[in-house]
């Protein structure tokens, strides 16, 4: 109860914490490869680029797919490899998102510089190195384009999941096409045994992986296909459905709460008032001391009037101040909230002050702790 700052709620809850990577749905490209429209498109895709092999990019334009480094690779490549001008096109999907951003616009117009330079530089006149598509595809023709290419380079710079890597794996049964995959993509985790893993701010490396994709031995291509093949078969997003629901269902009836250490905890009882003035009176009576400890959300300030950053009211800071002048008492604020926050609203008073959970404690102001007392 108390939402992090203390205070005397009775609700209780458990919480569980696990990963769940998600995957696609393999056989809906699949079945979308024995389409008639899809084939179609694969045979005039084929007959487009006779004779030249297609490293495919589907990316966001967006800066953490690392498409500016994916191109200083393609660069790269056909400057150490010149046997390549001619017969390795990077086709890449740029999606627009996001257009009306100046930093996206930006991204945009850096990518064009760079595509305009590669293709000077080595295109010919039927032939441009690089093809740059500012535009989405439909499924059909992303299905087409997935199974027509030799290698799809991954290039993120930090990613979730990364699903392409996954999609284009469904549509390689056939080709058994090398995947060229970004550490940094969480896909790396799940099929990086199967892909040629690069850290793409290197782009050398880069460079130097889809060189090896395009002259990979049949042999190894099958190899690394049938591990990536049996891992997106095995985690498909049916597979991560049904995970996830019975990790929630099994969460719900294995609580915490209900089993375990906290079995015999009860809900917290109302605070017995009269029993704790009576002690408070006797304590006075007998001089002896006083620990006061109140939280502050949920107790001395509500949580509308904290989500709208209202400060606790004159009458609580009142009473706080009169409780604190009683040489009986030791008052301590606790909360899980930051320090300067506490520390505007209460700071001027002699209490004790404890924010972020602990992390930061402040002793009332003039106390001398011999050594113990307030962190920083």
């Amino acid at each position: 109860g108390g939402g992090g700052g203390g205070g005397g709620g009775t609700m209780r809850h458990s919480v569980r914490v696990d990963a769940f990577p998600i995957g696609i749905d393999p056989d809906r490209f699949r079945r979308a490869l024995d389409a008639a429209e899809v084939k179609g498109r694969v045979l005039e895709l084929q007959r487009q680029y006779a004779g030249v092999s297609v490293l495919l990019g589907v990316d966001r334009v967006d800066y953490i797919k690392g498409i500016p480094h994916k191109l200083l690779a393609m660069e790269t490549l056909l400057e150490t490899h010149p046997q390549y001008v001619g017969r390795v096109v990077l086709l890449q999907i740029a999606v627009p998102t996001r257009t009306d951003v100046p930093e996206y616009q930006k991204l945009r117009a850096a990518a064009h510089e760079l595509v305009g330079r590669i293709n000077g530089r080595f295109g010919s006149p039927g032939y441009a190195p690089v093809q740059y598509l500012d535009k989405s595809v439909d499924f059909a023709e992303l299905a087409a384009l997935y199974h027509t290419s030799a290698a799809c380079v991954v290039s993120s710079l930090r990613d979730g999941m990364n699903l392409v890597a996954y999609e284009y794996v469904a549509c390689q049964q056939a080709a058994k096409g090398v995947l060229v995959l970004s550490e940094f993509a969480g896909a790396a985790q799940a099929l990086g045994a199967g892909a040629l893993l690069v850290n793409p701010y290197n782009v050398a490396e880069v460079a130097r992986a889809i060189d090896e994709s395009l002259n990979m031995p049949a042999s190894e291509r099958e190899e690394r296909f049938e591990y990536l093949d049996k891992h997106i078969h095995g985690h498909t997003a049916q597979e991560w459905a049904e995970q996830y629901v019975g990790s929630l269902r099994h969460a719900r009836q294995t609580s915490s709460y209900d089993a375990g250490p906290f079995s015999e905890l009860s809900l917290a009882a109302t605070l017995p008032v009269q029993q704790v003035v009576a002690s408070y009176k006797a304590c006075e009576r007998s001089a002896g001391q006083r620990l006061l400890i109140f939280g502050l959300l949920g107790t001395l300030i509500d949580y509308e009037s904290f989500a709208s950053l209202q400060p606790p009211p004159q009458w609580v800071r009142r009473n706080l101040a009169a409780l604190a002048a009683s040489p009986h008492n030791t008052l301590v604020v606790l909360s899980g909230r930051e320090r300067a926050l506490l520390n505007e609203w209460l700071g001027d008073l002699p209490i004790w002050l404890v924010a972020e959970n602990g992390l930061w404690i402040r002793p009332p102001p003039g106390w001398e702790s011999g050594g113990g007392g307030g962190g920083g």
